[in-house]
């Protein structure tokens, strides 16, 4: 049996993305696969079982059939970070070697989700580091390539981990990074020992946020279309032009949301024809009714929220780096990226583990 960690040295990299992928890929190859994830964040129940969100979803997504008290031995309360400031909260790592063993047994493969970052959980002493060395995993590291800050910090994990480390992926790397990625990065890691998977592209898909997800940061009043708030939207455009400019990109850029103040008619009906996914209405200044109208027509959710039409663009695209896959399209979007662009035969081979399909 394997124990695979996949972590990152950042946040909001991909993690989860990273363990479905390979994991659907693992099962259709004939593998027995176990996950689990020791240290969670997001606490939730379970038919009474506390566990992390994150972790079930993906339980869910690749249909395992693991005791959910498995899932995620250690979750992060508030109760707990009190406690672990008193040094209240020993054995922790005992509780995660039980439930690894649990749900090890009969695998092929287990994938350790990790939380965060490979720092997270020192608080507790179940960091990623902790919990690699104590259950003697391989690692694969997933993280965004931000060019010479992501190769400080890949070299200096490797030198953490030495022999642990099976490799990297490199994850939304943009356009016209993608040619750097494969000629020149990727060469310097492999001269160091590090093996990369894989290099995986900026996907708009990925990358896009449901309408009801912007309603729910921004704390917005939906004036209408209610049904219609489990669309995706890709782009944000400010809505501070002429109106034929403005036609012009909104027709451009695909499921789009634009952000305009709520006294900008002429823009709200420029958008509902060009077919917007959304219109988000700044300065919590409602439009007339000729243009609710309209939009209830079309079926176009509109928004009306506090701030200014600067401060909402920007929080807008906080939350477009920071919201964790979840809706259908995104996932199934993210598997077939990861069988198109890891070389599954390679992790195989630095695995020491062969498909059985």
């Amino acid at each position: 049996m394997v124990s695979l960690y996949i972590g990152s040295t950042k946040g909001y990299s991909g993690k989860n993305l990273t363990v479905m992928g390979i994991g659907q890929r693992f099962l259709k190859d004939g593998l027995k696969v176990g996950y689990f994830k020791p240290f969670g964040r997001l606490p939730m129940k379970v038919d009474s079982v506390l566990t992390d969100k994150d972790a079930w979803f993906i339980h869910r997504a690749l249909s395992l059939e693991d005791p959910v008290e498995t899932l995620c031995p250690v979750v992060m309360t508030q109760d707990m970070m009190v406690e672990s400031c008193r040094d209240e909260c020993p054995g922790l790592d005992l509780k995660i070697q039980e439930a690894f063993d649990v749900v090890s047994k009969g695998k092929d493969i287990v994938l350790i989700g990790g939380a965060g970052t490979l720092e997270s959980g020192k608080l507790l002493n179940v960091s990623g580091f902790d919990v690699i060395e104590k259950l003697d995993s391989k690692v694969l590291l997933v993280d965004l390539y931000e060019r010479e800050f992501y190769l400080d910090v890949v070299l200096d994990v490797s030198e953490r981990l030495k022999e642990r480390l099976a490799g990297v992926i490199l994850n939304r790397v943009e356009a016209s990074y993608l040619e750097e990625t494969e000629e020149l990065i990727r060469p310097f890691l492999e001269r160091r020992g590090i093996a990369v998977f894989g290099s995986l592209p900026y996907n708009a898909v990925l990358g896009s946020v449901m309408v009801a997800d912007i309603v729910d940061a921004l704390a917005g009043d939906v004036l209408c279309c209610r049904d219609k708030l489990d669309g995706l939207v890709e782009h944000f455009l400010i809505g501070g032009m002429q109106v034929d400019r403005a036609l012009e990109y909104i027709r451009k850029a695909r499921n789009n949301a634009v952000i305009v103040g709520g006294d900008r008619a002429d823009i709200h009906l420029a958008a509902i024809e060009a077919g917007t996914q959304c219109l988000i209405l700044t300065g919590n200044l409602y439009p007339n009714e000729i243009v609710i109208s309209k939009a209830e027509v079309t079926g176009i959710p509109m928004v009306v929220v506090r701030g200014d039409t600067f401060s909402v663009a920007k929080k807008v695209e906080e939350l477009s780096s920071k919201l964790r896959l979840r809706e259908k399209e995104k996932v199934d979007s993210g598997i077939r990226l990861i069988e198109e662009r890891v070389g599954f035969k390679r992790l195989y081979e630095g695995l020491g583990i062969k498909p059985l399909n």
